[in-house]
């Protein structure tokens, strides 16, 4: 029997126990410093987490540990380095959330065109019916040009929800062919075009030290007046001071946010929220009872097929040399 410990907590809701019962013993604890977590995480043949750190001083000390499976997409929590010395092998699983962030941002982008958080503001805090209280002018969705940055699977996802819209897409991403873009009827450009022409843009990138803060001051004056912005992407891709500034200046019309800089209240938080031009939700993105048992059965399927040896049907981002 393969002996697997969850960190996550969440036993009522993934019930790997009964799941694996067959294959393997499922023990639930939670994070810890180094030296219990070592102890907890003594004879196990592979961990689950989440965002809880396994630091390379934890992974040297488990001699029996031979596969880690992070339940999202980033494997930050870890010690990638010292888990491919140890020949550990690691899976981030982040494909049971792509249709979810695909299906929030394309909300969020109709919100804003549509001007959905600025009359809802009026009707609610002013008690006025009318339109035209609204300063910027309304254009059917049709008529816009919507910039994608990012064209992954995410970005690619937006796009299809978009075109039956008859929006005009266009997208930046120096790590995707034009090929692929022009498949999608996007059109491929570079990012200061991008910049000057997109009435929309939305971010579908991660966050890395070359991508963080992409968007300051100087990106934002130098989109269109009156253009608006929306991050389903990762926190920290916006300089949300800026972009609060580029709004309240009359350059940026509005923004939709599900992810900060920082995941908690903060004094440009609180600034935002009293303002009608901002639609912010919490990270709610990636979520839905569907994703939820997605990911649940994804983590299953690949566990079983790990335990069988068919390692060629699972995507390891690393992978011991044997």
């Amino acid at each position: 029997m393969y002996h697997i410990r969850v960190l996550t907590g969440h036993q009522d809701e993934d019930d790997f126990g009964e799941r694996l019962s067959d294959i393997a013993e499922v023990e639930y604890c939670s994070a810890a410093e180094d030296e219990e977590l070592i102890e907890r995480l003594e004879d196990a043949d592979i961990v689950i987490c989440e965002d809880e750190p396994l630091s390379g001083a934890v992974l040297k000390e488990l001699d029996d540990l031979k596969l880690i499976i992070v339940l999202g997409e980033d494997a930050s929590n870890l010690d990638l380095m010292a888990a491919a010395e140890r020949h550990i092998k690691v899976l981030c699983l982040s494909d049971y959330f792509e249709e979810d962030v695909a299906d929030h941002t394309c909300a969020m982008i109709l919100a804003l065109l549509r001007q959905i958080p600025e009359y809802a503001s009026d009707v609610r805090n002013n008690g006025r019916w009318q339109f035209g209280s609204v300063p910027w002018p309304l254009h059917r969705v049709s008529a816009n040009l919507i910039g994608i940055v990012g064209f992954g699977r995410v970005g690619q996802l937006v796009a299809a929800r978009l075109k039956p819209f008859g929006c005009n897409l266009q997208a930046y991403d120096p790590f995707v062919s034009e090929k692929i873009m022009l498949e999608h009827d996007v059109r491929p450009v570079d990012f200061d075009k991008l910049l000057k022409t997109s009435d929309l843009i939305t971010l579908h990138l991660p966050l890395e030290e070359s991508t963080r803060n992409m968007f300051q001051e100087e990106q934002m004056e130098t989109m269109k007046k009156g253009a608006m912005l929306v991050n389903c992407g990762s926190g920290g891709l916006v300089d949300e001071a800026a972009l609060y500034h580029a709004v309240d200046d009359g350059h940026i019309r509005s923004a939709a946010l599900d992810t900060l800089t920082m995941e908690h209240p903060s004094a440009m938080f609180l600034e935002m929220l009293g303002r009608p031009e901002f639609l912010l939700t919490p990270d709610v993105r990636a979520h839905s009872l569907e994703a939820e048992k997605e990911k649940y059965d994804d983590a299953e399927r690949y566990i079983r097929l790990f335990v069988e040896g068919k390692y060629d049907g699972i995507p390891f981002i690393t992978s011991s040399e044997e």
